[in-house]
Order: structure tokens, then C-alpha cells, then sequence
């Protein structure tokens, strides 16, 4: 395996820095004004861009082809490699500010909605709540059948993160077999309700989608079982990716934390239990690197990487998780302040592992397949 950039991704790299860099200081100053005026004393706030600064960053990226990152060019995307899209949301992974650049699968290309999408006119959701736990496909319950023109699909409710988006992909098993079916749901479709909204996070939401004899036309199936896995071993890349830039700054900033602040006479970096905290942050971070690296790479060179997806989207978060609350350890009382962002980091990486498989279910699915095809890939 060759893991040196190509010119391209040196570009991304170039470009991808001064877009986060470009503004996050004022966001951060505009979020925590906002943050005093608008919310009442207790009340949990959501970490929401000012208009302005959003519209700013999404032209931006644009301007320098760091948006729908999997579309072809022709649907107003990227077209850009799963290397390149790794490299990508593991910087921005490194702000606490809620942005990150737009992907849209591939398999979306030729929708009648693409445009409206790319252009943020219509926000595309992943109704993927039955696969959280296992990140496989057998745990999907919702039905869909055959009827004339098209499918209905139907349900007894599913968890959706980010309810008031306008557009779903919905996987659903066929009735009486154990095929899958990837839809596109419009929410204002007759027999789709969603409710229930609460706040997951300070920047997430989840509400409660039920399907009752739900009509879709023929086109609004995309694709089928390897559709739906590539869906998901994307989103488990993408959030290994994030959880890599997490675990970055957490490390850097400890670091420097840990040379400057002095106690009883000494900086924190000449304690021991310091060191060892900072040595095993910096072995997992290289661990979760090289794994994510490894599918992404075996995902550009067209050979199986579902299950590498997976192991490093497990091994991602879990070290995530860790960095932050290292780094919360590290810090002290500043570590729990708004003004650090670590207890941001640990509530995103807290939510991070329950998506696209939960730990042990991800052990388990994996352990079964070594046992079963031993370690060949």
C-alpha cells in the first residue's frame, strides 16, 4: 500500500486549512455572544452557525471543490477519491464549529433533486436508524412490497437524526424476502409522519419517523443491498475521519497544556502519569490512523473494505471518546468549559458510537467473519 499524497490531495490539504481556519475565530466569538442572548439560564444550547458565516464557508468550499464531495462534477460535485474524502472531514474534525463539508452519495447523481440539494435548497437525510446497533443489514424491519407503479413501504417507527430534513434515504427488506431496498422518501409523502423531536447533542436532533402504507413510485428505488452497504461503510468512514481530527487536537492541545501549566514547582509534562496518558492518546491515534487510511485505500483501489470500515470506525470513536476526556483530565476545570472544546468533543464522540454499529455489535459481526474466512480480505 502506498499512502503518499497525490498532488491533488496535497491540494485538498492546502485549501481544506484555510477554509477551516478562514473564519473560525469569529464563528466562535458570534456562537458564544449568541449563546449568552439567546438562551435562558439552564437551557441547552445548540451549536448553530450564524447565517452569514455559514453561507460564507459553503461558498468557500465551493470556490475551491470542497463540496459534494462524491458527486461527479457534472451534478455540481467533486468527484473526489475515498482518500481524499477522509482527509476532509478529519480537519474539520479538529473545530467544534458544527460545519463540514457537503456529500451526497454517488448513486444520487441522476435524481431529479440533485441540484436542490448541492445548493442546499433541499436537505438529504439517512433514515439508517435500524442499522445503528449492528451496522449490518439484517437488523432492518421495515417492509416494503410490490404494488402497481411502484412500492409501499411501512413500519412501526424508526429514530431519525435530523427530522426536518426534506429528503430520506430509507433502506426497507422486501415482504416475504430478505432482499434490500434503498428508497428516496420524500417526508411530505402520505403515511409518513415524523415527531417527537429532541435534542441528542448541542448541534444534533432526533425524532421519531413512522411509515403506515407509504406510496413511492417506481424511480424512487436507487439501489439494493450493495448500495445500502456502501452507504453505510462511507458514513463509518467519515465519522472515523472526524474522530481522527478529534483525537489530534485533543493531543496537541494536552501537549501544550501539559508543557505550559505548572504545578508544585514543575510543569505538568514532567509527571509521569501525564506522560503515559499522552503516549498511549498518541499510540491510539496512530492505530485509528492507519486504519481508516487502510479502507480508504482499499475503497479507491475497487477491493473489499465494508468490514475495514467498520473495524476503523469502531477503533475511531472509542480512541475520540478517550481523547477527550484525556484531555478533560489534562486540563482541569478549564477542560469542562465552553470556552475549551473537549466536553463538546466528548459529547459528539459519545453519540458517534452508537451510529453505523455499536462496538460490540461491530466485534461480534467481525469475530464471526475471521472465524468463518479467516483473515483474508
Amino acid at each position: 500500500m502506498d499512502f503518499k499524497l497525490t498532488e491533488e490531495q496535497k491540494l485538498i490539504q492546502k485549501y481544506r486549512g484555510a477554509i477551516r481556519e478562514e473564519r473560525t475565530a469569529a464563528a466562535g466569538r458570534r456562537l458564544s455572544e449568541a449563546g449568552r442572548a439567546v438562551f435562558a439560564p439552564g437551557a441547552p444550547p445548540r451549536r448553530e452557525l450564524d447565517p452569514d458565516i455559514r453561507e460564507v464557508l459553503v461558498r468557500r468550499a465551493r470556490q475551491v471543490g470542497l463540496w459534494a464531495l462524491e458527486l461527479p462534477e457534472s451534478a455540481g460535485g467533486s468527484a473526489m477519491s475515498m482518500m481524499a474524502r477522509v482527509l476532509i472531514p478529519r480537519e474539520f474534525g479538529r473545530t467544534i464549529l458544527p460545519f463540514e463539508p457537503l456529500c451526497i452519495p454517488a448513486l444520487m447523481a441522476e435524481n431529479n433533486h440533485v441540484n436542490e440539494i448541492v445548493d442546499g435548497k433541499l436537505a438529504l437525510g439517512f433514515a439508517f436508524d435500524e442499522v445503528h446497533k449492528t451496522g449490518t443489514l439484517q437488523s432492518i424491519r421495515t417492509r416494503y412490497r410490490e404494488i402497481a407503479g411502484g412500492y409501499s413501504l411501512s413500519n412501526a417507527g424508526i429514530d431519525v437524526i435530523e427530522p426536518g430534513s426534506d429528503l430520506y434515504l430509507f433502506p426497507a427488506k422486501e415482504e416475504g424476502t430478505e432482499r434490500v431496498g434503498l428508497f428516496l422518501l420524500d417526508k411530505n409523502t402520505p403515511g409518513v409522519s415524523v415527531g417527537d423531536e429532541v435534542d441528542l447533542t448541542t448541534d444534533a436532533s432526533v425524532g421519531r419517523m413512522t411509515l403506515r402504507d407509504c406510496k413511492l413510485r417506481s424511480e424512487q428505488l436507487l439501489g439494493y443491498e450493495y448500495e445500502v452497504a456502501a452507504i453505510i461503510a462511507g458514513e463509518q468512514l467519515r465519522i472515523a475521519a472526524r474522530s481522527l481530527g478529534i483525537g489530534m487536537r485533543c493531543l496537541a492541545n494536552s501537549i501544550d497544556h501539559a508543557r505550559n501549566r505548572v504545578t508544585f514547582g514543575r510543569p505538568l509534562a514532567q509527571r509521569q502519569a501525564i506522560q503515559w496518558m499522552l503516549a498511549d492518546l498518541s499510540i491510539d491515534l496512530r492505530t485509528c490512523t492507519w486504519l481508516t487510511l487502510e479502507a480508504a485505500w482499499r475503497a479507491d483501489q475497487e477491493l473489499p473494505y465494508f468490514h475495514a470500515a467498520a473495524l476503523a470506525k469502531k477503533r475511531a470513536v472509542k480512541m475520540a471518546f478517550e481523547a477527550a476526556d484525556t484531555a478533560i483530565q489534562i486540563h482541569g476545570g478549564y477542560g469542562v468549559c465552553k470556552e475549551f472544546p473537549f466536553e463538546g468533543f466528548y459529547r459528539e464522540a459519545r453519540m458517534m458510537r452508537l451510529l453505523y454499529g455499536r462496538e460490540g455489535e461491530i466485534d461480534r459481526t467481525i469475530g464471526e467473519r475471521f472465524l468463518r474466512e479467516g483473515e483474508r480480505h
